[in-house]
């Protein structure tokens, strides 16, 4: 089945260390945007299609009032045969979300909610230019609970300078407390040209260096195992049954569609997103569109599955024309328990998650 990507491009401030497509804009300006996406939507050509995923991303869709966010469900429901089982997901902010718009997201079948938490630590709050603070989660995930929507999602982020696991495990103590079932936790990236870049550039210790990091990574994860967490994807734990169901779809080479300003889609092997400029996205043009080639289908194969607990596929790779364990450094990785054969499964060994990238690329010819 499809699953569906709608973005909103909304933020009231980029914080420091984002690089997404995301911007700050009046009411107006708004309303114009959800009034072209939801015709996008309803104009799509895979309409009829049944799909089992949704997910609302952004910038910051809590920023929406309810009646937008019930034109966009509107939209997609009188335009795909939605599941019953669907995943239906929105991505909120502590500071942007109510409790009469969780109720809103409720009466639209929302289930799962990703609370962008990033920190519970005040300063560590205000050096991310995050505009929430620590009491505004609390009173997020309460009002969440509240409502009856117990999928919660919660990200974290790991590399901050003077973090530590002590700090960290407190944090992660006072989420699980509010029964949170999926934790995300990724490290902080610098991305050029964010005010998070300029800070770096003038002291490198506002971050932890990699092997810190990666120690602070390792520590997480065992004890989140340690709490019944079941680390499926490099960033990602959840308790059984609560892995995320859209964001799979990303990392197994399902189809999805994407809606909205920079939105992405695969579709049939084809990979195609719409414009980063509004007036071109206005105008129905898009960014690129590609049929990705055998080898190209190949190499995101091995480089997704090794993100995950699912793993590699070897009879499906072999359907594309490449037998993975015909690959020179297949043995040495496997007598070395890099990586694990398990019958039709490659799996890389969680020890080795942080240095996937140089695996991925032993194992592409």
């Amino acid at each position: 089945m499809l699953g569906i990507y709608v973005h909103i491009p909304f933020c009231e401030k980029k914080c420091n260390y984002c690089s997404f497509s995301s911007f700050s804009k009046d009411e107006d300006f708004i309303k114009k945007y959800i009034n072209f996406l939801c015709s996008e939507i309803k104009s799509s050509k895979f309409k009829g299609r049944e799909i089992d995923s949704i997910y609302i991303g952004g910038g910051t869709p809590s920023l929406l009032m309810p009646i937008q966010i019930d034109s966009i469900f509107k939209s997609i429901y009188k335009t795909f045969k939605v599941n019953e089982q669907c995943e239906i997901t929105i991505e909120c902010n502590p500071n942007s979300i109510t409790y009469d718009k969780v109720l809103a997201y409720k009466k639209n079948n929302v289930n799962r909610i990703s609370l962008g938490v990033q920190s519970l630590n005040e300063g560590e709050l205000q050096f991310l230019g995050r505009k929430h603070n620590v009491k505004q989660v609390f009173n997020a995930l309460a009002n969440i609970q509240k409502v009856g929507i117990e999928n919660i999602s919660a990200d974290l982020l790991i590399g901050i300078g003077g973090s530590n696991f002590a700090s960290f495990k407190r944090q992660l103590d006072k989420l699980l407390g509010y029964k949170v079932k999926h934790i995300s936790c990724y490290m902080l990236q610098v991305e050029e040209n964010t005010p998070l870049d300029k800070m770096y550039q003038k002291d490198k210790n506002i971050l932890l260096n990699d092997e810190d990091c990666t120690a602070l990574y390792k520590q997480i994860s065992n004890y989140l195992k340690s709490k019944n967490f079941n680390h499926y994807e490099i960033s990602n734990f959840a308790l059984k049954g609560f892995e995320s169901k859209h964001n799979m779809k990303y990392w197994t080479g399902e189809e999805y569609i994407g809606f909205g300003l920079a939105a992405h889609s695969y579709i049939n092997k084809t990979r195609f997103a719409n414009c980063k400029s509004f007036d071109k996205y206005y105008s129905g043009e898009l960014e690129f569109c590609e049929k990705l080639t055998l080898k190209e289908l190949i190499e995101e194969h091995i480089m997704l599955g090794l993100r995950c607990q699912s793993g590699i596929n070897k009879n499906y790779l072999k359907s594309l024309g490449y037998d993975i364990e015909k690959n020179q450094n297949y043995q040495k990785l496997l007598k070395n328990k890099i990586i694990f054969d398990k019958k039709n499964k490659v799996i890389l060994n969680e020890e080795y998650f942080t240095i996937s990238n140089n695996i991925i690329l032993e194992l592409i010819d």
